[in-house]
Parts: structure tokens; C-alpha cells; sequence
């Protein structure tokens, strides 16, 4: 009778040994298969094809199958697969088996194809915990100390960093950096690659900074970036990775300060624009020519001031002359109207153009205007330091036909916070390039060393 109890139990811990062995095979293919599938745009569609014929077993017929990627969440898309096959059984099989899994973990970042500034993924993906070594910053946290090397190719340092050597953040020791810069704006006809840099290390700590409309124009090939991060006016929400990339703000080429006293209903108008058109079938800031833009202008308390005066729009309408309707009409507004003259309003409109970043942008704030932003697949600059919502607007470049209404329903108080809130932000963040200096430096703070120092002028007492 022992005996007999004896193979019993020893026959049922060898079953579930190889039950479990087997889960562990099928839980281990399952994450490789998936891993493929769900990549999306990070794996070729050689990989994904492979994964798919893996999945359907041998003699049963041939199947032509296609990944398709239906949009699940704003951040990424769910692949499901259409099987063509001589068996049916094969696939309820295949179609069972990817619904059972949840790719949200694993899923590539999802983008709209076809709408401007939205593209597959640019950057290997990345994140603090696994590209940034923090022991080559120990020590920053505690004294407030952020010591940089910055590289003078491809490019020097350039706009409000320029002066960043005169600073007590540069060092020219690169064993003691933590971070290190590079400057990608270049007049050279080919793309840099940072990855020849003498200190690269693969990338690790490193910080490429750009200021470019695009870039597919400027910037480096994907497999040339390794573990670096981006910090550019051209962070788009669908292809930056959260927690490790950074927007940047352009500097303003004008600033009227002296308007700042007046309070929103004081104000001459109520919301203005004056600026280029772009024409063409679609591409970056072609939705200025659209009808929903300009019928914006009233000519009254609203302006909306365009000129078709450039040299590529020109070069687009001789090609094609339907580009060039309305130009002559909208040049003649834009005659009438100074830019020092439309600063004066409630509202300054801030539409994308070659890119969602804009000058415009601190040149409304600074004249003590509220910012409206036109602009799709926008990360805002320094906004683990700036909370945006309680200053600005933002419209999606479908929903401009609105911005008018919402506009004139607002209460005053409303108006008022949020002037109070932008006037705060533009004086302390974005007033100069000294001021937007500082402010990188603490949104990297924020960012790489996971502390916000108190006050900006305890940072630069201390230069």
C-alpha cells in the first residue's frame, strides 16, 4: 500500500514538473513572439512576418497573413493579424492567440500616419534607470552643482547656451562631467554622428541639443544616437521618451515688456497674428492658408495679418498658381498692421509653422499676452517646470473654427489668472537668454538628478 502511494505521489510531482516545464517554454515563446509583434515600428517587417509563420503550425495549409495596427490608446498601437488561410482551424488559432495577449507593456509608440509632425518612433527607446549612469554625477544633487562638457563639433555652443564655457557648470575635465552637450546645428550637407565623439560611451549621459525645424534635416541617423537624450524645440509627443527627453523653447527676437501693465479687457484686441503663410497641398503650416485660419480676421477686435511673401511659397505657386489664392488680399491686411501695434491684445495666436516650436510663442508673453497655441504633437518647453494649463491655450490644428468662441466666453477672472500665471512664468523662465540658460539647467536637474533646486537665483549666486 506504501509502495503504491509512493508512485502515485512521485508520478503526480513529475507531472507538474513537466506541466510547469512546459508553461515556462510557452510563457517564454509567447514573450519573444509578442516582443515581435508588438514592437511595431521598431522591427522590420521581415521580423514580424518570421514571428507569424512561427505561430502556425507545419502541414496545415498556407496562410497569407497581415499585421494590422488599430489604434488601442493614444500611446501606442494594438497589432491584431488577417490570416488568409486554407485552414479555418489554423486561424481561429493564430487570431485567438494574439487577442489573449496584452501588448500595452510592449506596443511601439503610436502616431497618426499622414498628419503633420507625427512619424514612427526616431530614438531607441531609453529610459533614466537604463541609459543614464548616475555615478558620474555623484555629489551634483547635494551641492546644486551640475558640471557639463560641452563638445565644440559638429557645432559650437550656440543661442542661450553660448556662453555656457563662462559658467560654474562647464568643465573641460571630461572625467568629472556628468553630462556632456552636443550641439547638432551644422552647415555641413551630411547628417553628424555623434557616435564618433571621442568621450561617447555608447551615449550614456550625453545631451544633443538642437534648435532646427526638422529633424529629418538635421539630425543624426537613428543608430547614431545609442543612450543619449534629446533636448530640442522639436520634441513631438509621440516620439520623445517620457522622463528622459526635454523641449526647449526658441528665444524671442522681440520682447514688449512695456505692455505688461495692461490688464486683459484694457487691451486693444483681443487676439492677433501676423506672419508668413504657407502654401502647398499639406506639409508643416500649410493649415495657415486654410479657410478655418483665416476667417479668424475681422478686421476688427480680431487680426489675422498673413503674407505669402517667401521665397519657397513663391517658387510653390509658380509651379502651382491655385496655391496663391487669397495672397493678394491677405498681403494687403498685412500692410495695415504693425507687429509692436498687434501686440497689444488679449490673446496672441502662436501657430505652428515649419515646425510646432515658434518665436512668437515668448514674444506673446512677453508683452504680458496670453499664448494661443495652433500646433499638433507639441511637448511644451521645461515642463517639469512650467505648469502650461494654468497659462495657456492649445488648439489642435483641426479645431481652429472654435478658438474664437472660446475665447470671447472666457470670464475676466479667468483672463486675469492666467496672465498673473504666464507673466510669472515668462519673468522667471523664458525673460532672456541668460534667464532660459538657467532654466535648461534646472530642467535637467529635474530631469537627471531628480531634484528642483529651491530658487534659480540661489543657482546663479554662486556663478
Amino acid at each position: 500500500m506504501c509502495l503504491d502511494m509512493k508512485l502515485v505521489t512521485s508520478s503526480v510531482v513529475l507531472l507538474l514538473f513537466f506541466l510547469a516545464l512546459f508553461v515556462c517554454a510557452t510563457s517564454l515563446y509567447n514573450f519573444n513572439f509578442y516582443g515581435s509583434m508588438c514592437a511595431g515600428s521598431s522591427n522590420s517587417e521581415a521580423t514580424r512576418k518570421e514571428a507569424i509563420s512561427s505561430i502556425i503550425p507545419s502541414g496545415n495549409g498556407n496562410c497569407n497573413c497581415t499585421v494590422i495596427y488599430s489604434v488601442g490608446s493614444p500611446l501606442q498601437s494594438v497589432p491584431s493579424i488577417s490570416c488568409d488561410c486554407q485552414e479555418k482551424e489554423v486561424l481561429k488559432e493564430v487570431q485567438t492567440t494574439i487577442r489573449r495577449e496584452d501588448c500595452s507593456k510592449i506596443a511601439a509608440p503610436w502616431y497618426a500616419e499622414g498628419k503633420d509632425w507625427h512619424s514612427p518612433a526616431k530614438f531607441p527607446l531609453c529610459s533614466m534607470d537604463a541609459c543614464f549612469n548616475y555615478s558620474r554625477c555623484v555629489g551634483s544633487s547635494e551641492k546644486e552643482e551640475l558640471l557639463i562638457y560641452s563638445y565644440d563639433v559638429p557645432s559650437p555652443p550656440l543661442r542661450y547656451f553660448s556662453k555656457i564655457k563662462e559658467t560654474k557648470y562647464h568643465t573641460n575635465d571630461p572625467e568629472k562631467a556628468c553630462l556632456f552637450f552636443v550641439f547638432l546645428e551644422t552647415s555641413s550637407p551630411w547628417p553628424p554622428r555623434p557616435d564618433t565623439l571621442p568621450y561617447w560611451n555608447g551615449g550614456s549621459n550625453h545631451v544633443l541639443v538642437t534648435f532646427a525645424d526638422r529633424w529629418e534635416a538635421r539630425g543624426p541617423p537613428a543608430d547614431s544616437i545609442g543612450y543619449a537624450s534629446i533636448m530640442g524645440t522639436i520634441v513631438h509627443e509621440t516620439t520623445s521618451r517620457a522622463g528622459f527627453d526635454i523641449g526647449i523653447p526658441l528665444p524671442g527676437r522681440v520682447h514688449m515688456r512695456e505692455l505688461q501693465s495692461l490688464k486683459p479687457r484694457e487691451r486693444k484686441y483681443l487676439a492677433t497674428f501676423r506672419g508668413l503663410r504657407y502654401v502647398g497641398f499639406q506639409g508643416e503650416g500649410t493649415f495657415r492658408s486654410r479657410d478655418s485660419f483665416r476667417e479668424m480676421h475681422n478686421g476688427k477686435d480680431v487680426i489675422v495679418a498673413t503674407s505669402c511673401n517667401q521665397q519657397i511659397n513663391k517658387m510653390a505657386i509658380n509651379e502651382h498658381p491655385e496655391f496663391g489664392a487669397h495672397c493678394d488680399e491677405d498681403e494687403l491686411v498685412h500692410a495695415n498692421y504693425t507687429f509692436n501695434d498687434l501686440m497689444n491684445a488679449t490673446f496672441g495666436l502662436v501657430p505652428a509653422g515649419r515646425q510646432p516650436a515658434s518665436y512668437r510663442f515668448i514674444e506673446v508673453m512677453s508683452a504680458g499676452a496670453i499664448p494661443v497655441l495652433i500646433a499638433d504633437n507639441y511637448v511644451k518647453p521645461f515642463e517639469t517646470l512650467i505648469q502650461w494649463h494654468t497659462c495657456l491655450l492649445q488648439f489642435p490644428t483641426s479645431e481652429m473654427h472654435r478658438i474664437v468662441d472660446v475665447l470671447r466666453a472666457m470670464k475676466d477672472e479667468e483672463l486675469l489668472k492666467r496672465q498673473e500665471r504666464c507673466l510669472q512664468y515668462y519673468n522667471e523662465f523664458l525673460k532672456d537668454d541668460e534667464t532660459l540658460f538657467k532654466s535648461s539647467v534646472r530642467a535637467l536637474k529635474a530631469r537627471f538628478l531628480g531634484a528642483i533646486p529651491n530658487s534659480l537665483g540661489d543657482i546663479m549666486s554662486r556663478r
